[in-house]
């Protein structure tokens, strides 16, 4: 997951009771990867479950082992799915939950419902955060149960009708974020992908009330805001890079994010960048070929399982074949790469240690190497996007006033309404009932 994701955050981890069992629900939208995720991010002991109860003796051995304090990880929705919206659930979560209750002889089970949220669902080395909700008492019926899950996950994945609508949201809360930023400096280090959430979860809040309360200006905030964005996408801006911009332009910003350029690629070239080329541009060509041949025919979500499931398999062997490839060249008499020691640190290193343990070495070598040249190119890449932010701010034909004012008078209008507001993660912010949405319990502030 370290390698396949370059960020990942686990927001309230501590809602996960070690006391009881515990029925995790949340929505499907990415295949695979949401089971991949809860698997190896959860602590505790997880029953396996395929998501269908096939009969009542598999209803009782699964509820049994919720009873006895397991973790049952369910996705009701059954199908994973690339909706912005949660799908309409299933009964099983709800049964299970309810047959768990019945069962404990101790502490009661409790339903945790669990938020996934991808930046780019699909994509390699994009970013994800799961946010554990608070513990839901399991009371009621079937169809009680299954309503109040509904809700819960609705609202745990921050649920919207439309993409642009959901888009729209986090376009909203990246103004609010540049403009805290610009009244508060201290504020200006990047916040992590689980903090967007959680303000994202904040904006959501916020825009739902304002829509209930004052339709008419939520209505005239809102076209402004898609105004302004579009504005900035077609000079394929952030609205950090307009609060962002210093009064004086000089060029000693744009020397600086060169000098950061060149110091990344410099490291790039030598043993890490060839270790890294070996190691994974051919099995990456051939996931690639495997993807085009076979996941065009798939539906995203499956498209990206199956790109996980097949690097699963490809990368390790081809590992293990590189790496042989590699202690070959290193220890042979015939090899041309011992004459190389008198330009490579690390060659010269690999030449002085015994030969038995070269292989080993070399096995944990290769993905390692993949993975240091990923941040080093990743730096480089931020480094690129500087210096062509910095031309741009330096370019007199943007009109940096008029976008700079008016994205101040548009962050100015959104803060007032949350400022006014109690919203998520504020202390006096009272969660809504088990099934209802958060917007149902904003309140103004006194």
């Amino acid at each position: 997951m370290s390698t396949w994701f370059r960020e990942i955050s686990i927001i309230d981890i501590e809602n996960l009771p070690s006391d009881r069992g515990s029925i995790i629900v949340s929505w499907h939208p990415g295949g695979l990867f949401d089971n991949m995720l809860t698997r190896g991010l959860l602590p505790g002991k997880q029953v396996t479950f395929d998501g269908v109860i096939d009969d009542e003796d598999e209803l009782f051995a699964i509820a049994t082992e919720g009873a006895s304090g397991a973790e049952i990880v369910v996705f009701p929705e059954g199908d994973s799915h690339e909706s912005p919206k949660s799908k309409q659930i299933r009964e099983c979560a709800a049964k299970i939950a309810l047959k768990s209750k019945e069962l404990s002889s101790g502490a009661e089970p409790v339903i945790i419902p669990v938020g996934i949220h991808y930046s780019r669902p699909f994509y390699f080395r994009e970013r994800v955060a799961l946010t554990i909700d608070r513990p839901i008492e399991i009371n009621g019926s079937v169809d009680e149960m299954t309503e109040v899950i509904s809700g819960e996950i609705s609202r745990s994945s921050l649920s919207r009708d439309d993409w642009r609508d959901r888009e729209l949201i986090w376009k909203a809360r990246s103004i609010i974020r540049a403009e805290r930023v610009r009244n508060n400096p201290v504020l200006k280090k990047r916040p992590t992908y689980g903090e967007d959430v959680v303000g994202a979860r904040r904006v959501r809040a916020a825009w739902e009330w304002m829509a209930n309360e004052d339709p008419e200006r939520c209505k005239n905030i809102e076209q402004r805001t898609k105004n302004h964005i579009s504005k900035l996408e077609t000079y394929d801006l952030q609205p950090r890079h307009v609060d962002g911009r210093p009064n004086s332009v000089s060029k000693k910003g744009f020397v600086k994010s060169i000098c950061q350029w060149l110091f990344a690629w410099s490291f790039m070239v030598g043993f890490v960048t060839l270790s890294a080329l070996i190691g994974s541009i051919p099995p990456f060509l051939l996931v690639v070929s495997i993807d085009r041949f076979f996941g065009s025919r798939l539906e995203q979500s499956y498209r990206g399982s199956l790109k996980l499931y097949s690097s699963f398999v490809i990368y390790p062997i081809w590992w293990l074949i590189s790496a042989w490839m590699f202690t070959w060249a290193l220890l042979s008499d015939s090899s041309p790469v011992a004459g190389l020691s008198d330009y490579s640190t690390i060659i010269a290193f690999l030449l002085s240690i015994p030969g038995a343990l070269v292989f080993p070495l070399m096995i944990w070598w290769m993905p390692t190497a993949g993975k240091l040249q990923m941040k080093l190119y990743a730096r480089g890449t931020i480094a690129w996007r500087r210096m062509r932010l910095w031309v741009k701010w330096r370019d007199s034909s943007f009109d940096w006033e008029g976008l700079s004012k008016a994205q101040r008078e548009l962050a100015s209008d959104l803060v007032g309404v949350g400022d006014g507001l109690i919203l998520p993660g504020d202390k006096e912010w009272i969660d809504p009932e088990p099934g209802k949405d958060d917007f149902t319990v904003v309140r103004k502030r006194n």
